[in-house]
């Protein structure tokens, strides 16, 4: 099965039938993200599940990672094939089924009111976005709500990735208009070494968004804009980039590399590793060898 997730299937999670032949076919995932207020995502992939019509109280965003899903929205049936962006607003009646004999596999997620009023705050929207079109084409949207939604275990990224994304789909598709924001000069310079010293006082904390934002006295949304203004990166990848040039700084040492991966925040030896090859190209074992 291929499609935009880019991998050709999804991890072999809860399966939804005893049956190998279904084991092969069918899978879901569950997962909730406390940073966004305990956001429900869903990664699945169905052959023969249809959902009959129901509601959620919350919004429902997802993306047809492959194959092709038939659905009701409201009063309007749709096809949605692999790219395609699906919009469901609370208390919206509608199902889902295989749209095509492969059936389908997406990404979806379920932000209730606290969390779509934050993002309409930080627009500057009048009211809560609300949403016309139950499917639509954004394929730069598509991409990056499943980079977004895939970042399971890297959660200040995740969250970061996850409240752009869904910003996004309300400026373009909702029922409100956000702001043009002007520039703030030297506020951002200002806020962003706030954040900076915060970080760099102790690499091994953990660190959100809601953390950064305390800290320089602005919204979780005007963090990453700083970041990206002033560091060019997302606030994960700046805090990523930092843990790794402390680490090899230490790797320079006689430090053992259990001890510098617990000192410089990443969860245990193996999870610097394969951090510190992927941007440096070597192991730290060979990095201390060269050094």
């Amino acid at each position: 099965m291929n499609g935009i997730d880019g991998q050709g299937g999804f991890e072999k999670l809860v399966v939804m039938s005893d049956a190998g032949e279904q084991r092969e076919r069918e899978a879901a995932k569950l997962t909730r993200h406390d940073g966004l207020g305990g956001l429900e995502m869903l990664a699945a992939r169905y052959r023969d599940h249809a959902y009959p019509l129901h509601t959620h109280p919350t919004w429902v965003f997802g993306v047809v990672v492959a194959g092709v899903e038939k659905l009701r929205i409201g009063r309007h049936q749709h096809l949605a094939p692999a790219g395609s962006i699906i919009i469901v607003n609370p208390e919206e009646p509608h199902d889902g089924e295989k749209g095509a004999p492969a059936g389908w596999a997406y990404r979806t997620c379920y932000p209730d009111a606290a969390l779509m009023a934050e993002i309409a705050g930080d627009m500057e929207l009048t009211g809560l976005p609300m949403f016309r079109e139950g499917i639509v084409q954004a394929p730069d949207l598509a991409r990056a709500f499943v980079r977004a939604h895939r970042l399971a275990g890297q959660a200040l990224e995740q969250e970061a990735a996850m409240l752009v994304v869904l910003s996004e789909l309300a400026g373009r598709f909702g029922d409100g208009k956000p702001r043009d924001r002007a520039s703030d000069g030297g506020e951002t310079a200002r806020r962003f070494r706030l954040c900076r010293e915060l970080i760099a006082e102790d690499l091994s904390a953990g660190f959100d968004l809601a953390h950064l934002a305390a800290a320089a006295g602005v919204t979780r949304f005007q963090v990453i804009r700083d970041f990206h203004r002033a560091a060019g990166m997302t606030p994960g990848q700046y805090l990523r980039d930092r843990r790794i040039r402390a680490a090899s700084a230490l790797i320079r040492t006689d430090m053992p590399l259990a001890e510098i991966a617990a000192a410089t925040g990443f969860a245990d030896q193996s999870h610097l590793t394969r951090v510190f090859k992927a941007i440096k190209g070597v192991s730290p074992g060979a990095w201390r060898a060269a050094a």
